[in-house]
């Protein structure tokens, strides 16, 4: 009995120890956690959730990894997390963000419809369902691009490639001295480097950007030059005014900074004038000439997280800043802006549908608007961070960065074939307003498949064509009738425009033929005393033809006429001659007869005042001899 007695007290004081063990590391872990340590603070989460596990512990563990980007244990965390009683809808969204990362797509959208339906409308998880419902949109031109990671001399951990003179200025964690590293995670901060191909084609060893450029205390990167080379923007760590303390203690924003380049020593400039310590402003991006700056910011006000902005160079002073709205931001993160030569903005962000994480998108400028933002697909994206996108003025090499083999590294990307972008309006024709959410249906016609792309509310659209091949574009909206039209990208560069015109589709309302023809209604004609299809009405008819066969869904009717010379009896045999001629003609097109109604009216509605006992002129009289056409049915 004494023995089970000190059994029995031994067993309570090891539950006790291993349960003050637990609380002592997740305390540890949450210190670690203050102070943006997340290494040490996943092992103290680890140390607890061993000795004892608990949901609190369990769920601060899942939370450092996915702060950490450790997709794989981040997973297997939150997979344990959303079984608990402390487990809340946000839980499921991380999960399925880790699956995402891990190329577990079938088990994301699992997962997200379940958080969907806590959380209908969601703007960030929506898209990630789609995402992971088909990841296969994202592989349709896999051929595109080839991809191959750049080897820079020994560093491990780069990104942000910027064009510099022969070569390339990117952003590296080299090793330095242990005072110049990070204390949270031991590594060594970012700062900018120059680097370029020999003979041979591999890098040179990177050398550090010399003079005030890496200056700051801590990370400095993300360039953007002037095209002639005298002055450089960057990204650097807000720690203007801060002690050592408080750089650790505090979070640190950044902010972006001018340097002027003196015989390649770089000099302080001016700062730039939306710095803030209340929020962070980076990433800059220039145009060719100087004039617009892109940059990202958390700035109140946004849509998301970080959106992208916009200011104008103007009387020696950056002005007018606009954010850039909903065409380019959403309520995720959009960071990493990059303008080629032609003005065409690529960016990342992880608020579209995408691969996972962050993908990069282009925005195609169309005049002075965006027209369409397009995701680059794989290979330039993977199920990981994606970012950092560079293209030379050549449109067809370039680089990115990415974490998808899990550190940041640079790659180098080759364009295969020169895609042809085509671009437009969408329009009505009653008073040429937008048809906004107008569906395109884009078919290859040597390889019969057709991608479906929706035009912008204000009814651009824009997409990158295949060179050297033919197309059918058909376009249709509720309410319209639907048109088609042939493309070629054969011996095409560029860009190709192609504007929408359609017209309204109103039962019991005479179609117009002739888009041409803005006066109005053309029927067809016919001679004097005759039934036979007329030469100037073949266009017509043939027009008319081919808008039933982009409308399947309609059924016409076929409405003829005569003048008033002839019998009341004969006139209206005439008539029905004359709509079952135009019905012939519209079947040999290849309409089926099954859709083509006819009707003969005789001489009981003529358009003007040629009736019987009234003398009329030829042309009076030919007005009347003529074949309307009307939607009588539209079958869904």
């Amino acid at each position: 009995m004494k023995k089970n007695i000190t059994t029995t007290c031994l067993v309570l004081l090891s539950l006790f120890i291993f349960s003050g063990c637990a609380k002592l590391y997740t305390a540890l872990g949450d210190k670690n956690m203050e102070q943006l340590q997340y290494v040490k603070a996943a092992k103290n989460y680890e140390k607890a959730v061993a000795k004892k596990p608990n949901d609190v512990a369990q769920k601060k563990l899942a939370n450092t990894y996915r702060l950490m980007n450790d997709y794989k244990k981040g997973a297997d965390a939150y997979a344990k997390v959303i079984g608990q009683a402390n487990a809340e809808p946000i839980d499921r969204f991380y999960y399925a963000q880790m699956l995402i990362a891990n190329n577990k797509h079938g088990e994301a959208a699992i997962i997200l419809r379940e958080y969907l339906k806590a959380n209908p409308g969601d703007k960030l998880a929506e898209p990630a369902l789609k995402a992971s419902e088909e990841p296969q949109v994202f592989l349709k031109d896999s051929a595109r691009y080839t991809v191959k990671a750049a080897k820079i001399g020994n560093v491990t951990e780069f990104y942000g490639p910027v064009q510099y003179k022969d070569g390339l200025v990117i952003s590296a964690n080299i090793e330095g001295k242990k005072k110049d590293k990070v204390p949270q995670t031991g590594k060594s901060y970012y700062k900018l480097y120059f680097t370029k191909k020999d003979k041979t084609g591999a890098y040179t060893a990177p050398e550090k950007l010399a003079g005030n450029i890496n200056k700051n205390k801590l990370h400095t990167a993300s360039a953007a030059y002037l095209k002639d080379g005298s002055a450089v923007y960057y990204t650097s760590s807000n720690t203007d005014g801060l002690s050592k303390s408080e750089l650790l203690e505090n979070v640190i924003t950044l902010k972006i900074n001018k340097d002027s380049i003196v015989n390649g020593t770089y000099v302080k400039g001016s700062e730039f004038p939306f710095n803030s310590k209340s929020y962070s402003v980076g990433h800059p991006a220039l145009t060719r000439d100087g004039k617009t700056m892109y940059f990202v910011s958390d700035m109140p006000g946004g849509l998301g997280g970080t959106d992208i902005y916009e200011t104008k160079w103007e009387n020696g002073n950056w002005t007018q800043l606009r954010n850039m709205g909903d065409k380019i931001n959403t309520v995720g993160n959009e960071m990493y802006p990059f303008v080629d030569s032609l003005g065409n903005l690529y960016f990342s962000s992880n608020g579209r549908k995408s691969l996972g994480g962050l993908d990069i998108f282009k925005a195609n400028r169309n005049g002075n608007q965006w027209a369409s933002v397009e995701n680059l697909n794989y290979p330039i994206n993977s199920n990981r961070d994606d970012f950092g996108f560079m293209i030379y003025p050549d449109q067809k090499t370039g680089y990115l960065s990415s974490n998808r083999e899990g550190a940041d590294k640079i790659y180098e990307f080759i364009l295969q074939a020169s895609k042809v972008n085509i671009s437009g309006k969408i329009t009505s024709k009653v008073n040429g307003a937008p048809v906004g959410g107008a569906k395109i249906e884009i078919t290859d016609k040597a390889r019969n498949t057709t991608d479906t792309i929706y035009a912008a509310e204000d009814g651009t659209y824009s997409y990158m064509l295949p060179p050297n091949t033919d197309f059918d574009i058909t376009v249709s909206k509720d309410g319209f009738f639907s048109q088609s039209e042939e493309v070629s990208t054969v011996n095409q560069e560029g860009e190709l425009t192609k504007d929408f015109v359609l017209e309204e589709l109103v039962k019991d309302k005479p179609i117009v033929i002739d888009e041409a023809n803005d006066k109005g209604i053309r029927p067809i004609f016919y001679d004097y005393d005759k039934y036979e299809i007329r030469p100037d009405a073949f266009e017509p008819l043939t027009k008319l033809a081919k808008r039933l066969k982009d409308n399947p869904n309609v059924t016409i009717e076929l409405s003829s006429h005569t003048d008033c010379r002839g019998t009341d009896t004969y006139n209206q045999d005439l008539s029905f001659r004359r709509a079952k001629s135009a019905k012939n003609y519209l079947v040999s097109k290849g309409i089926k007869a099954g859709r083509i109604k006819i009707k003969g009216y005789g001489e009981t509605k003529p358009v003007n005042k040629c009736v019987d006992g009234v003398s009329c002129t030829d042309e009076e009289y030919q007005a009347n001899r003529r074949t309307e056409f009307k939607v009588i049915e539209v079958s869904k």
